[in-house]
C-alpha cells in the first residue's frame, strides 16, 4: 500500500553510502509508486546527499524534496531520468528541467518534479538541492506537462535532448 501512495520510508535507505556503492548503485534505497510510475528513492528529504566534485571536493548539500529516478526509463547520461518528489503528489503536472552544464551552458540532463503545485515550487526546490553556487547557470527552460504526456515523453520521446529544442 505505501508504494501505491507514494510514501517514502527513509529507513529503508542508506543515507551513507560509499562512493563505491554509489557509482554501482548497490546500497539500501526505497521504491514508490506516484501515477503509475515506478520510482526509486536514493536521498530522502531533508537528509544530507554527499559526494564528490570533479576536482576532489567534497560536497553536501541538505534535501529540499524526496530524490531519485523513474525505473524503465533513459536520460541524456545514460542513467534513469533524475526525479524530486514534491509534498503534493497528487498534482497532475510534471515539471522538467532542461539541466545545463554550469560551465559551459550546454544541456546535461533532465530533472524532473512530481508533486509540486506549481513551477516556482518546482524551482525552489530545484536551486535548494546544490550546495555550490552555481544551481543558476544549470537551470535551463522549464517544461510543464500533464502527466500523461510526460509518461509519453518517457515511453517515446527523446529524452537525450533538451525539451526546449
Amino acid at each position: 500500500q505505501r508504494a501505491r501512495g507514494g510514501r517514502v520510508n527513509p529507513a529503508n535507505i542508506d543515507h551513507n553510502p560509499t562512493e563505491a556503492q554509489k557509482k554501482s548503485g548497490n546500497y539500501a534505497k526505497d521504491h514508490v509508486s506516484i501515477h503509475g510510475l515506478d520510482i526509486t528513492i536514493e536521498n530522502a528529504k531533508g537528509k544530507m546527499r554527499r559526494g564528490v566534485d570533479k576536482g576532489g571536493k567534497p560536497w553536501a548539500v541538505k534535501m529540499p524534496a524526496h530524490y531519485g529516478y523513474i525505473r524503465k526509463s533513459e536520460g541524456a547520461d545514460g542513467d534513469h531520468v533524475d526525479c524530486y518528489l514534491g509534498p503534493h503528489l497528487q498534482s497532475p503536472h510534471v515539471f522538467v528541467v532542461d539541466q545545463l552544464n554550469a560551465d559551459t551552458g550546454k544541456f546535461d540532463e533532465h530533472k524532473c518534479f512530481l508533486g509540486f503545485g506549481s513551477k516556482t515550487q518546482a524551482t525552489r526546490a530545484y536551486h535548494a538541492a546544490f550546495s555550490d553556487g552555481k544551481s543558476h547557470e544549470r537551470l535551463g527552460h522549464i517544461a510543464e506537462m500533464p502527466i500523461g504526456d510526460f509518461k509519453d515523453w518517457l515511453k517515446r520521446g527523446d529524452t537525450t535532448k533538451p525539451l526546449a529544442a
